[in-house]
């Protein structure tokens, strides 16, 4: 496959953290409005900021986040990074993404989740606007956090459910805390029919996969611990589970040590339902052309299969009827040109 050509075919994004998609550029504005000081030399940025392929386990992944997060907790700053990073998925013609974020994460100087929740969206429709990409949020409940958090966090996901918010996901050390200690939260969730994606299978046990789609999840975000278990994987094919894989992130979080030991033919094989997503542009140093094209060198995947790849996508996201269809017909007409 041709760079160029990936990079123009229309493309949808299900797997996007916004914490973890801010670039430097952007970093640098709100840390200069908000008076935080960052690294001048970019390199020590980049150290601060980007995993890089030194990166030894999710944790260490994970602590890559707070320097943004630490410009995250004011009104501006998350409008304006919602803003960017629809500019910036235009750049590479994703026309369709959603964006995850957790609201929690930005209340720590006195933001309610609410209005975190609101400068998001803003920031979003007015990238829409400006850059034609259709986008929805989705709420993270973190692992860790307080019940009471996560429980207004799926209150929150009702209130906004059809006006910028899509759906719910529950984020972060799933290690130390798998989902089957998140069950009144999720039974909830599910009692309001709201969408539910959860992390899970990212740390190397596929019981939290099939815990995970039993509390409900329609979705998996990375999953790869499937390869692991083919009574799992088989019961996630019948249950039509769509897994979000991030492959380049996948690699740098340790959840595979090499490419060689990728599942990504295995789930194909298998019958598993793929869709292709960055987890975070900037903490991965990434886009899905990127993802693509790392797919395409390992495993030939060619234009037929990226075109699989992103109908599954579409499939998949919690978008309306209306827009998948849109959606679909653009991905259609654009393939048929380039197979």
């Amino acid at each position: 496959m041709e760079q160029k050509t990936v990079e123009n075919l229309p493309k949808v994004e299900l797997h996007c953290h916004l914490d973890g998609s801010v670039s430097k550029k952007t970093l640098r504005n709100i840390a200069n409005e908000q008076g935080y000081e960052l690294p001048e030399n970019e390199e020590a940025l980049r150290t601060l900021v980007e995993a890089g392929e030194g990166c030894q386990s999710l944790l260490e992944y994970i602590g890559k986040f707070e320097t943004v997060l630490d410009c995250l907790q004011v009104e501006s700053a998350l409008e304006e990074v919602a803003y960017e990073l629809i500019g910036d998925v235009a750049k590479e013609n994703v026309t369709y993404i959603e964006v995850r974020f957790a609201p929690m994460l930005s209340t720590r100087k006195g933001l309610s989740a609410e209005r975190v929740i609101q400068s998001v969206v803003e920031g979003l429709k007015k990238g829409e606007r400006d850059f034609g990409v259709k986008s929805n949020g989705i709420l993270c409940m973190m692992r860790g956090h307080q019940e009471k958090d996560n429980l207004e966090i799926v209150e929150l996901t009702k209130e906004f459910l059809g006006q910028g918010i899509v759906g719910i996901d529950l984020a972060g050390d799933e290690a130390n805390y798998p989902p089957k200690e998140y069950k009144k939260i999720i039974k909830l969730a599910v009692e309001y029919d709201l969408p539910i994606t959860l992390h899970a299978g990212e740390c190397g046990c596929a019981t939290n996969v099939q815990d995970s789609v039993d509390l409900g999840a329609t979705r998996i975000g990375h999953g790869i611990a499937l390869k692991d278990d083919p009574e799992i994987l088989n019961y996630c094919i019948s249950k039509g589970i769509t897994v979000e894989i991030c492959p380049n992130s996948n690699l740098q979080t340790k959840t595979v040590d090499k490419w060689e030991n990728y599942p990504f033919e295995e789930f194909q094989k298998a019958g598993l339902k793929l869709a292709v997503s960055t987890d975070n542009r900037a903490v991965s140093n990434t886009n899905l052309t990127k993802e693509f094209m790392t797919l395409d060198r390992l495993y030939q995947i060619g234009y037929r299969g990226m075109e699989e790849l992103t109908l599954n996508g579409i499939q998949a996201s919690f978008a309306d009827e209306t827009t998948k269809k849109i959606l679909k017909k653009q991905v259609l007409e654009s393939y048929q040109l380039v197979h």
